[in-house]
């Protein structure tokens, strides 16, 4: 447990920082193109976020357990990773090549707006997004949560950095912001093969027993993770066939502010998959549950700060422009928490060889999800999408929920509610950090007394 604490704590803080790098470069966007030109941008990343999420397959998630339970060699599990990622973008970019002559699906999704040579400058960028996805996740198999942290920090610091010089210094709008993603998609990619250089050396060659065994266990993780996606991207979508870009702009920063709630579920499910992979089942009955409890728990102290904060939060950040975003923000939390509690459930049992369960419960989301919108987005605006998203991540959420009760054996209660016990952890940890903190500064003030 207290390895599992350490990592979720070091994820968590790499997270509040990347945090900070994804609230700042969310600034520049939205205060240097505005409310329409930032919705275009969102779709432009939403049809590249589409094309990477058709091209994984899984195989992310197939690495990390892989590595994990060294079924297999990593080097193996590399040289399998650069072949089908070669394969894979070639089949999408020819797709998305076929598909990019047809205007009427443009139109209808207002993707006209799009300028196609902006789109496919992106769009060249799926092999390296592909093979960077593939190979991260073997560091988060091996449990090096801080190479794991590092990457993300790296990339979006790099994002940060970009965005400086072609927006704010050389002034290029929309064309700068898609070249500081270009740049950070390849750059980050040649930095984790860098490092994956470390770890084991790179050689071309391909075994078909571990392709079957990423197809039959990655599958299983793959149509979930799309329909999950899909859940959270398929609105802006939506939204953008029948409302105007600007709207798209808007409800991008609610659902971009919505999803910094997750740092804390997701550091913890990060952390929590590879380490339930290597647990017997009667450990995990005891350990998920009570970190689920906790999830919750501060979560929904998390979404109670937002809801209070939202609007100067908004007018602070981004700007009176972006104002419209608050409502759909709001309508948003109570899904949020849901999602929250979905992410630790699932971590737990896709370690248990269950990622399937997760698959379940987005296509019902997704089921739910789709006819709200298609009635909701044109009576209710950027409110009733996100009003389609909160219902549709409640509903997943329960699904996950019903079937962890049944594998387990635990109670709703033992779930949700957080206990007395639960909160003397919270003062024991306080009392723990202080004392630590305490006794560590009161040695540096003596020293330098002393000095």
């Amino acid at each position: 447990m207290s390895s599992l604490l350490k990592n979720s704590i070091i994820t968590f803080t790499s997270r509040i920082l990347i945090f900070i790098l994804w609230i700042t470069i969310s600034i520049i966007l939205a205060r240097s193109l505005g409310p329409e030109l930032r919705g275009v941008y969102a779709l432009m990343i939403f049809v590249f976020s589409v094309m990477l999420r058709l091209g994984s397959l899984g195989i992310e998630t197939a690495n990390t357990y892989f590595t994990g339970n060294k079924q297999y060699e990593i080097k193996d599990i590399v040289s399998n990773s650069f072949i089908s990622c070669l394969l894979i973008s070639s089949v999408l970019i020819l797709l998305f090549y076929i598909t990019s002559s047809f205007n009427g699906v443009h139109e209808y999704f207002n993707l006209k707006q799009i300028k196609l040579s902006y789109l496919w400058l992106v769009v060249l960028t799926l092999p390296f997004a592909l093979l960077s996805s593939y190979l991260v996740n073997i560091f988060l198999g091996k449990e090096e949560i801080i190479i794991f942290n590092k990457i993300n920090i790296f990339r979006h610091t790099f994002h940060l950095t970009t965005l400086l010089v072609f927006l704010l210094i050389l002034k290029q709008g929309l064309f700068g912001a898609v070249i500081s993603q270009v740049l950070t998609t390849v750059v980050i990619t040649c930095f984790v093969i860098f490092l994956i250089q470390k770890v084991t050396k790179i050689r071309i060659s391909f075994r078909p027993d571990l392709s079957m065994s990423t197809a039959r266990y990655g599958l299983k993780a793959y149509f979930g993770n799309l329909a999950q996606f899909l859940n959270y991207r398929l609105d802006i979508l939506l939204i953008s066939a029948f409302l105007a870009p600007d709207a798209v702009g808007y409800y991008a920063i609610a659902v971009g502010i919505a999803e910094i709630i997750w740092i804390v579920p997701g550091a913890i499910a990060t952390v929590l998959f590879p380490r339930v992979s290597s647990l017997h089942d009667t450990d995990a009955n005891s350990l998920t549950p009570m970190i689920a409890r906790h999830t919750y728990f501060i979560i929904f102290i998390f979404v109670l700060a937002v809801f209070f904060l939202a609007k100067p939060l908004i007018n602070i950040f981004f700007g009176t422009a972006f104002l419209p975003s608050q409502r759909p923000l709001l309508i948003l939390l109570p899904g949020i928490i849901a999602v929250a509690g979905s992410k630790t459930l699932s971590a737990d049992l896709a370690g248990r060889g269950k990622p399937q369960i997760a698959t379940y419960a987005a296509f019902i989301s997704l089921a739910v999800n789709i006819p709200l919108n298609l009635f909701l987005i044109p009576k209710w605006g950027i409110s009733g999408a996100a009003f389609a998203s909160s219902v549709a991540y409640i509903s997943a959420n329960l699904v996950v929920i019903f079937v962890f009760m049944n594998i387990t054996r635990r109670s709703l209660f033992d779930i949700l509610i957080i206990k007395m016990k639960d909160l003397r952890e919270y003062k024991n940890l306080l009392f723990k950090l202080r004392e630590s903190y305490g006794v560590r500064w009161g040695k540096e003030y003596k020293r330098n007394v002393v000095e």
